[in-house]
């Protein structure tokens, strides 16, 4: 039982060194969410964090941790859409 707490206590710790920290983000973009979702983010992250990061930063810290995550899967998706792209415009020549 201890372990399974200290192996919590790990993940918790974990979980706020990767999606807590503050970031310069230089080249900011817009993306829009749902009303609901910014609502939860902001009062998750207001209430953990004393708002010391912004709404920005975590969703930016979330979208780059799912990508590293996800890189293989998404690089065999891409290239399988890449490919398909380069075939499609071949037959369309051909028309």
């Amino acid at each position: 039982m201890e372990e399974v707490k200290q192996s919590f206590q790990q993940e918790k710790e974990n979980y706020k060194v990767v999606f807590f920290q503050k970031r310069t983000v230089c080249n900011r973009q817009s993306v829009y969410i749902s009303g609901e979702i910014q609502k939860r983010i902001m009062q998750i992250i207001g209430v953990i964090t004393g708002k010391q990061i912004s709404i920005g930063n975590f969703i930016d810290n979330v979208l780059e941790q799912h990508l590293n995550t996800h890189n293989d899967i998404l690089s065999v998706l891409y290239r399988e859409e890449m490919q398909k792209g380069i075939l499609n415009q071949s037959k369309e020549k051909d028309v």
